[in-house]
């Protein structure tokens, strides 16, 4: 078991003035002046970190990708930087990553490993949010998320400072992205979503943006070589092909000038015969 000093741990500390709290609070500046940001071994899946009576295990990376599109309730909190909370040292996450307050896309978990991307709900305000785990904490009763103060002011959540939300585990980081990496950059998210009647709701928007995404993407795409050849192997070669070589042209035959001209072909020596015979027996009505 390994304990460490989390930033986050000040979540709801009490401002009182007791000694329980002076003392974190002293203990947190000089952690946080001596260890800059956090350390490489902050945060491993499967491992778990106590800080002070609470004690959290994050989730491996195989739990985390089973967690994949089910729901559960957390208590959620959120956290600020050191410019206007002077308990969060300044530095990197425990992901490596900087911490970024006026995002609504990043938050810390203890239970899920940093690269887990969430998409978080507030049934209260109706708004929904998709952030990325970048950071651990918090440490403090049994709060297992702690998103950015932007996130939480999208949500609704600000002035409360403490929320339930619905979270849904939308992907699981890979073995490099739960690893920490020095001033690390993950791919976005998007963020602040929107409102929508339930989790479920927003789950379904985000689905239907990714498909129409993909489909512009695909429309969208320049045209190289590989996309040609992928445009020809879905060509059905079996199939006949025009050879461009021109077939025999019909010819006219007039048996008569004051007959419509017959084409020649299939039925031309009947015709022929039609009109000789016709012409046979004008002749004899004459006579």
């Amino acid at each position: 078991m390994t304990t460490i000093l989390d930033r986050s741990a000040r979540a709801s500390m009490p401002v009182s003035g007791g000694i329980r709290n002076l003392v974190l609070a002293l203990t947190l500046l000089v952690l946080s002046a001596a260890v800059p940001g956090t350390t490489a071994d902050a945060k491993t899946p499967g491992s778990t970190y106590c800080f002070l009576d609470t004690c959290h295990r994050v989730r491996s990376i195989a739990e985390t990708s089973s967690m994949v599109g089910r729901t559960e309730t957390l208590m959620t909190s959120f956290y600020d930087d050191c410019r206007r909370d002077r308990y969060n040292p300044c530095g990197l996450t425990s992901s490596g990553e900087a911490f970024r307050s006026d995002k609504p896309d990043n938050a810390a978990s203890p239970i899920y490993p940093d690269g887990t991307t969430l998409l978080i709900f507030n049934p209260v305000s109706k708004r929904a949010a998709v952030v990325r785990i970048n950071n651990a904490g918090p440490y403090w009763g049994n709060r297992k998320l702690d998103v950015s103060r932007a996130a939480a002011e999208k949500l609704g959540f600000k002035g409360s400072g403490v929320a339930k939300l619905q979270v849904k585990v939308l992907r699981a980081p890979s073995k490099t992205d739960a690893t920490y990496k020095r001033n690390r950059k993950y791919e976005p998210v998007r963020g602040y979503v929107g409102k929508f009647a339930s989790l479920e709701a927003a789950a379904g928007g985000l689905a239907s943006v990714a498909a129409l995404a993909a489909v512009t993407n695909a429309i969208l795409a320049p045209v190289t070589r590989q996309t040609k050849l992928a445009a020809l192997a879905t060509l059905d070669l079996t199939q006949p092909r025009l050879t461009g070589v021109p077939g025999p042209k019909p010819t006219m035959v007039v048996a008569n000038p004051t007959q419509k001209p017959v084409l020649a072909g299939g039925g031309q020596k009947s015709a022929a015969a039609t009109i000789q015979k016709r012409g046979k027996l004008k002749t004899a009505s004459r006579q």
